[in-house]
């Protein structure tokens, strides 16, 4: 089955942002493809779509599009781009200035194409096609300073996400989850530290061979003999039941943060909190890094953001409702 991917952003793109896109192509599919709109595709006829990648392997070919008041225009066509590239893991980068999108493909440039709509009306990515793999849909900021400050990309990570903006009381995240493998397996999620990625602030294990839920964080610790800082686990905590009776149909997770805890739900059901165990750490923790361990792999199919007004996220539990 094809990988695909629809998202809320974090914040609406605007002037600063970078947007890095990974994933492969199957191996006989024809097309993938790259959308960024002002809405949800499936709930309004009126979104505009600043800017549609389509990419055809097979035949070495590359269009550019924009929607625009339901009107569509060919921003370009490239039938000689050696598209087989793309049949190996790939990335995109999309770079936001004042006035365009720049382009990139596995670090080179490619094009930039201007808006035909003002950039911080887009708020919704798309992915879509014959892909084996997503695997990373991270946006982040390099202007007027970068965040994530530090940036990078791990082989081991089946996805990453990170976002351009520091976590505030009352986000919440919901992601659709897909795995495949080992049903007696792992499936961990990190939220590091923005400043030191070693840092584990906050480390959920889902242990199906033990069918348990573990939280951890990993920090640093200096004994009198050490030269430099370590990272070493805490206490762990894993108090409630398993939420799965079945591996195999996927399932969608709300993170919710506070000022002092992180909280979980599945499928609307509550999990339970996690104290912060670095104080005042919030706004300091980064996006979401994914992964499965002893024979799991994990497909994530999106990601939405949402800002709660109350800073606790009473409620959040119903954002990971599956009919929600």
């Amino acid at each position: 089955m094809s990988a695909v991917f629809q998202g809320k952003l974090a914040e609406n793109l605007d002037f600063g942002h970078i947007l890095e896109i990974g994933g492969q192509a199957e191996e006989d599919g024809s097309w993938f493809s790259i959308s960024l709109a002002t809405g949800r595709f499936h709930e309004r006829d009126d979104i505009d779509i600043g800017l549609h990648i389509l990419i055809s392997p097979n035949r070495d070919t590359i269009v550019i599009k924009q929607q625009i008041n339901d009107t569509w225009s060919e921003v370009h066509k490239d039938n000689e781009y050696e598209a087989e590239v793309f049949l190996k893991p790939f990335k995109f980068i999309l770079i936001m200035d004042e006035s365009k999108f720049h382009i990139g493909v596995n670090g080179d440039p490619f094009m930039f194409v201007r808006y035909g709509i003002p950039v911080q009306e887009i708020n919704t990515l798309k992915i879509n096609g014959h892909l084996a793999a997503i695997s990373q849909v991270d946006h982040r900021r390099y202007y007027p300073s970068p965040w994530p400050p530090v940036q990078l990309t791990e082989d081991r990570v089946h996805f990453s996400h990170d976002i351009p903006v520091s976590f505030q009381p009352g986000h919440v995240m919901v992601i659709m989850v897909k795995l495949r493998g080992d049903n007696k397996g792992r499936l961990l999620m990190h939220f590091r530290n923005a400043w030191n990625p070693k840092r584990q602030e906050v480390h959920i294990s889902m242990r199906f061979d033990k069918k348990k839920v573990i939280r951890n964080s990993k920090l640093p610790t200096k004994n009198k003999n050490d030269v430099a800082e370590k990272m070493v686990f805490g206490s762990e905590e894993s108090k409630g039941h398993f939420p799965f009776d079945d591996f195999s149909p996927p399932f969608k997770i709300a993170v919710a943060f506070t000022e002092t805890h992180y909280r979980m739900a599945k499928d609307g059901q509550f999990l339970f909190d996690y104290a912060f165990r670095t104080p005042n750490v919030l706004s300091d923790i980064v996006g979401v890094k994914i992964f499965g361990i002893d024979g799991i792999v994990v497909r994530v199919s999106s990601i939405d953001h949402f800002r709660l007004d109350d800073p606790n996220c009473e409620g959040f539990e119903k954002y990971s409702e599956k009919k929600f």
